[in-house]
């Protein structure tokens, strides 16, 4: 008998839960852990590692915020103790019980649960365990024993005084579960028809794209649209060709107290319990989760283990590394103030010069585009476009990335940038989308946590062909789905972004002759045919096939150039009369001398020479003014000049 030569009242064990005790065995654990770090007595730490066993409990959360894998916590606290028999594996008494752990136990409350008794255990934890958790934990303990002390708030009641449920009451990510089990409802006839199964919450958790279910199957290497099939074979409500449920037909079910089963309401009840327990605002989705998986011996835990799926590691995932995500839709009157189509491109027609042949090509996918948001539509689950753009450096390719992101997004500021060369070796994935758990890079995917923060922006990955292949290969779903996964767990979604790759692949050659920073005097078309070989020799076929356009940014004439000069002037006249209070001008023959002098100088940087020509306006400028300031004066205007090869100015007399 586990309690042999002693009373469970000499312990304080029948002051537990019940159900707690059910679901740790007795605290059995607690002499294996004993036994696994040859301890000679049952301290208080081995109380917590029994505890941070138990799936979803408090102290496993503790030990997954905290890094320590509680088994790693084990071993460390083994090398910390010296050599010892240990206990027998299955006595648990009043004599083997170290003074601490016979204390903490004996001065329990009656019913005390999991938080109760993980507080009393932190509390009295011996100093080698409490120094590996503050020291290699960070954990906090006395915060950590204060919110486990403290009384959890009465949970919010989900149903109204008329029954219905309260979506307000739950979290964004919960509310399109809801959704979802209405549309479910709708097409099995309605809650009058017959009361909602629990069954039915499960398969609407699963059937939410990029939610807690499906990014939880990725992460356990699942496949959800079998999951989703099975769901829907178990509750009779039929699944479209993806596995996915196909769309409602009919009106929207209003869910209320007498349209659900009563475990169904009870469920709802019981998320809301966890929300409180938590001490969260909102119903989540890993609370319905956590409701659902309850009764280690109910429907869904059941029907998951049937499926193969560790439902264990599937609430680690849910409590420490989701974080729901929906997407972000364009707001009601953003999408009013979105200007007409004609508006757009005339407005790109004046911010890329040169560039007419470009935006011929861009115009099609801009109009399924700005069309498409206004109307509220996703006509493919994949990124709204798909772009490459090719040619030498400063042919206007990333002004070209900036433009798109203004049309579509309203700001040029709407473009997360990846230089691919940083990303050229296979260790560099941690970097592009993170690293798997326990490994450096764990969470800091660029990529990855790019589209977790705003997905509704252009991605920009700039000279692409200098990434390493796996990168390449990391890219293929994105370009094809929409999708990438985080080794994290989650997966990104990036279906409102507009994408659009780079390369300089045949343009890297000597600049030499009257076309130094150009393609030469060939035909457009004849270097598009001749680009687009180039590409079809560098990229797989699987690779090109995902790409929308693959556009070529030929060479800049000098008229192009003169234009491109006065342009950038013209700004930054605008500037410095707004930031500086000046006037800024030039004499006509200015802009064509810095078209000049970029080819002469620059010729390899093209355009991009000719606006570093025009940021050197800024130090004589500075220094004009510095000077009129120590003399006491002040300048009205000031006029830019060409001195030998560089750009100066004068006061506006000069």
């Amino acid at each position: 008998m586990l309690w042999e030569g002693v009373a469970l009242e000499n312990l304080g064990i029948d002051r537990l839960d019940p159900a707690l005790l059910a679901a740790a065995d007795g605290l059995v654990g607690a002499v294996a852990a004993a036994v696994e770090t040859g301890a000679s007595r049952v301290e208080p730490s081995h109380l917590v590692i029994t505890l941070a066993r138990l799936p979803g409990s408090e102290a496993a959360r503790l030990f997954d915020r905290s890094g320590i894998p509680v088994e790693a916590f084990v071993e460390a606290l083994r090398a910390t103790s010296p050599p010892r028999t240990g206990l027998p594996p299955t006595e648990f008494t009043a004599g083997t019980a170290a003074p601490e752990t016979r204390e903490l136990l004996g001065a329990l409350p009656a019913g005390a649960g999991e938080r109760h008794l993980l507080a009393a255990a932190l509390a009295r934890l011996e100093p080698a365990a409490a120094e590996l958790l503050v020291r290699y934990g960070r954990v906090d303990l006395d915060r950590a024993i204060g919110e486990l002390r403290a009384e959890p708030a009465a949970p919010r009641e989900v149903f109204g005084d008329d029954g219905r449920l309260l979506p307000d009451r739950f979290s964004p990510g919960a509310r399109r579960v809801l959704a979802e089990l209405t549309g479910l409802a709708a097409r099995g006839g309605g809650a009058e028809a017959a009361p909602l199964p629990t069954t039915l919450l499960l398969q609407a958790m699963a059937a939410v794209p990029n939610g807690l279910v499906e990014q939880g199957c990725g992460f356990l290497g699942h496949d959800v649209r079998a999951l989703r099939t099975q769901l829907a074979s178990l509750t009779g409500n039929g699944a479209g060709p993806s596995g996915a449920p196909g769309p409602a037909t009919g009106a929207r079910v209003t869910l209320t107290r007498d349209g659900v089963h009563e475990p169904l309401a009870r469920t709802l009840e019981k998320a809301a319990a966890v929300t409180a327990q938590r001490r969260g605002e909102l119903v989540a989705e890993r609370d319905l989760l956590a409701a659902l998986l309850d009764t280690p011996v109910g429907l869904a835990a059941g029907f998951l283990r049937g499926t193969r799926i560790d439902i264990t590691r599937l609430r680690r995932f849910a409590d420490t590394l989701y974080q729901e995500h929906v997407p972000q839709e364009p707001e009601a009157d953003a999408l009013a103030e979105m200007p007409p189509l004609h508006e757009s491109l005339a407005w790109m027609h004046e911010r890329l010069v040169g560039r007419e042949s470009v935006i011929e090509r861009l115009t099609p996918s801009l109009e399924m585009i700005t069309r498409s948001l206004r109307r509220g539509v996703r006509l493919q689950d994949r990124p709204l476009a798909r772009f490459l753009f090719c040619g030498r450096s400063g042919t206007g390719k990333t002004l070209a990335a900036r433009v798109l992101a203004k049309v579509v997004y309203g700001s040029e500021d709407d473009v997360l940038f990846f230089e691919m060369g940083q990303f050229n070796t296979k260790e560099s994935m941690n970097n592009f989308i993170g690293a798997a758990p326990g490994y450096v890079g764990f969470g800091e995917g660029k990529l990855t946590n790019g589209l977790r923060d705003n997905p509704r922006r252009v991605l920009l990955f700039d000279e692409v062909e200098k990434a390493d292949g796996r990168v390449l290969d990391a890219l293929l779903r994105l370009l094809d789905e929409g999708q990438i996964s985080d080794p994290a767990g989650p997966v990104r979604d990036a279906r409102d972004s507009v994408i659009v790759l780079t390369s300089n692949l045949g343009t890297t050659g000597p600049a030499d002759g009257p076309d130094p920073y150009g393609y030469g005097a060939g035909e457009a078309s004849d270097d598009a045919a001749h680009m687009r070989r180039i590409m079809e020799g560098f990229f797989r076929p699987e690779f090109l096939n995902r790409i929308d356009e693959v556009i070529l940014f030929e060479a800049f004439r000098q008229d192009q150039l003169e234009a491109i000069a006065l342009g950038g002037l013209r700004r930054q006249a605008a500037r410095v009369g707004t930031q500086l209070g000046v006037e800024l001008y030039w004499q006509q023959d200015v802009p064509a001398r810095i078209a000049e002098l970029a080819v002469l100088r620059r010729g390899q940087e093209a355009a991009r020479g000719v606006n570093r020509y025009i940021d050197g306006v800024f130090p004589p400028l500075l220094r004009l003014l510095d000077e009129a300031d120590a003399r006491g004066e002040s300048v009205a205007r000031a006029r830019i000049v060409v001195d030998g090869e560089r750009l100066s100015v004068v006061n506006g007399g000069g």
